[in-house]
C-alpha cells in the first residue's frame, strides 16, 4: 500500500497495485444487456476476482462485469476526472486512498439496504473508511523465516531486533522502494518498540543496531530468493505470500504474527458516485461469505465476513484481524514523506 495524498492522484499518474473487488444482488429486471466495469489487480488476483465475484454476479443478475486491471491511484484519478460518468463502477482501494476518495466526496455511503451482506462485516472495518466503503480482504505483515535454519524463531518485533543485532541470523527487510514499507516496517516496528506515528525514533535506532546483519528486498520475490539462497534466514514479509510459497513447494518456509501484532494491510471496496447501480449487486457478492471463503482459499489471505469458515488448511494460517495492529492511515499519510526522507538520510537502501 502506498500512502498518497489527494493532490498526488488528482494531479495525475501514480501507479500501484494491491487489492480486490466486490459483489451484489440482482436489482434490475431487464439487466441482461447491462454492463458494469469492476477493478482488479493482475495475476492470481484477477483469477480470484473472476471466479469468486464476477461469476456469481453475472449468474444472478444476467448482467456483465468487465474487469479493468491496474492500480488504485490510476482508478481513482480516472474517477476524479470523470465524476459525472465514472469509467469504473467498483473500486478496490488501499485504505489510505479509500479515505482520500471518501474525504473528496468521490464515493457513496455504504448501507445494509443497498448491500445486505454488509451486516456481516464488522463495523470497525467499515468505519475505518468513513462508512464510504469497507474492507473485505487483508494481509498481515509479520515475521517469515526458514524453519530449517531458524528452529527457534523470534516471536516478537523486540526479540527480532535483539537477535538480529547480536548477529544470530541475517534478516531481510523491505527497502524504502517498496510501497508498503512505511506501514509494515517503519510504523509497525516503531509502535512495537514503544513509539508510533509521532515518534519513529525507536524504529531508526533498531535499524542502526541491526544494520550489519540486514539485507533489503525491493519486491516480494526478492525476499523469497534471500531465504531460499541462504542470503538471509528470517525477515519481515506477508502471511499470504508466505503460504503461497509454501503451497508452491517451499515447505521450509513459515510465518509468525509478532506478539505486538503485525500491521493489518487491508483492501477496501467502494462505489464511485454516479456509477451504475448494479455496482451494489456486485459489491454484495464481494461481501458474501461463500464467495469470500473461495477467495481466501485461492489467495491465502484473511477475509472479513463473520460467517466465513476457513478450511482446515487455511484456519491456522489466518490471523484474526483483531490480533493485528490496525494502522492509523490518515496520520501516517501526513508524515510519510518525512519518514522516507529520514530513511534516505540514515539508511539509504
Amino acid at each position: 500500500m502506498t500512502i498518497i495524498k489527494r493532490r498526488h492522484f488528482l494531479g495525475g499518474s501514480a501507479m500501484i497495485g494491491a487489492g480486490l473487488l466486490a459483489g451484489g444482488l440482482p436489482r434490475l429486471a431487464n439487466a441482461q444487456s447491462a454492463e458494469i466495469t469492476v477493478t482488479a489487480f493482475g495475476g492470481v488476483w484477477e483469477e480470484a476476482v473472476r471466479t469468486c465475484f464476477v461469476a456469481p454476479f453475472e449468474a444472478k443478475t444476467k448482467a456483465k462485469a468487465n474487469v479493468s486491471l491496474g492500480g488504485p491511484p490510476q482508478w481513482l484519478a480516472q474517477v476524479e476526472a470523470n465524476q459525472a460518468k465514472p469509467p469504473v463502477d467498483v473500486l478496490i482501494m488501499t485504505p489510505d486512498l479509500a479515505l482520500t476518495a471518501a474525504k473528496a466526496g468521490l464515493v457513496e455511503d455504504f448501507a445494509v439496504d443497498k448491500i445486505p451482506n454488509l451486516s456481516k462485516i464488522p463495523t470497525e472495518l467499515t468505519d475505518s473508511v468513513m462508512g464510504k466503503g469497507t474492507l473485505f480482504d487483508y494481509g498481515v505483515g509479520g515475521i517469515t523465516f526458514h524453519k530449517e535454519r531458524v528452529t527457534n524463531p523470534p516471536k516478537s518485533f523486540a526479540e527480532f531486533v535483539d537477535r538480529v543485532s547480536k548477529g544470530e541470523f541475517v534478516a531481510s527487510v523491505p527497502s524504502i522502494s517498496y510501497a508498503v514499507t512505511p506501514i509494515m516496517l517503519i510504523w509497525a516496528m516503531a509502535r512495537a518498540l514503544g513509539g508510533g506515528v509521532d515518534n519513529v525514533d525507536p524504529f531508526f535506532e533498531a535499524m542502526a543496531k541491526m544494520k550489519d546483519n540486514l539485507v533489503f528486498w525491493g519486491g516480494p520475490n526478492d525476499f523469497f530468493n534471500h531465504l531460499s539462497s541462504g542470503e538471509a534466514d528470517v525477515g519481515i514479509y506477508f502471511d499470504g505470500r508466505t503460504w503461497n510459497h509454501y503451497d508452491s513447494g517451499a515447505a521450509w518456509i513459515d510465518f509468525i504474527n509478532p506478539e505486538e501484532g503485525g500491521s493489518l494491510n487491508g483492501v477496501a471496496v467502494q462505489k464511485p458516485k454516479n456509477a451504475n447501480p448494479l455496482a451494489w449487486d456486485y459489491i454484495n457478492e464481494v461481501l458474501d461469505a461463500q464467495n469470500q471463503t473461495k477467495f481466501a482459499d485461492i489467495m491465502n489471505y484473511g477475509v472479513t465476513n463473520t460467517d466465513v469458515v476457513y478450511s482446515d488448511k487455511l484456519k491456522p494460517r489466518i490471523t484474526p484481524w483483531q490480533n493485528t495492529a490496525f494502522p492509523p492511515y490518515e496520520q501516517i499519510a501526513l508524515v510519510r514523506n518525512e519518514w522516507v526522507d529520514r530513511w534516505n538520510r540514515e539508511i539509504g537502501r
